[in-house]
């Protein structure tokens, strides 16, 4: 896995917010309330669209550093990712995972970061692979305390 960074050009957004951009990677924009989920937001978007990039054997463009203009600012995205960052199949909202899961959708996001479930953030949402859903519940532990194994002599 390689380690990319990037020049993320922030914007106040006219509804509140900032808008992301970055000027080597054409069309790779997202969102963020405030400046630090601008700069998560950043990392994932970056990181996918690289990661499809390599996936689809298309070159990576090489990064480009600019003063950012009146009104912007600048940040600097570091990432790793390789082809194996794209995830392929039907998806769900996190809230329908979560239905499905019967866990909060706060518990969704945790089972993603922690490589329980497969997945991706695009902008403000959240999607869920089905087959990653399925696969937890088919091995999901059960509610309760493990039972107690008697040795037997």
């Amino acid at each position: 896995m390689k380690t990319y960074v990037y020049q993320a050009i922030l914007t106040v957004d006219s509804e509140g917010g900032y808008d992301v951009e970055f000027s080597s990677l054409p069309g790779c924009f997202t969102y963020g309330e405030t400046i630090a989920e601008a700069a998560e937001q950043a990392v994932d978007a970056a990181s996918t669209y690289v990661g499809a990039l390599l996936k689809d054997g298309l070159k990576v463009p090489e990064a480009q550093f600019n003063d950012p203009a009146d009104g912007e600012l600048s940040m600097m995205v570091a990432f790793s990712t390789d082809e194996s960052y794209i995830v392929e199949g039907e998806t769900v909202s996190a809230a329908e995972a979560a239905r499905r899961l019967s866990v909060s959708p706060s518990r969704i996001t945790h089972m993603l970061d922690s490589g329980i479930l497969r997945g991706y953030r695009k902008g403000r949402r959240t999607y869920v692979t089905v087959d990653s859903i399925a696969t937890r519940l088919a091995d999901a532990p059960k509610a309760g305390r493990p039972k107690r194994t008697v040795a037997t002599s």
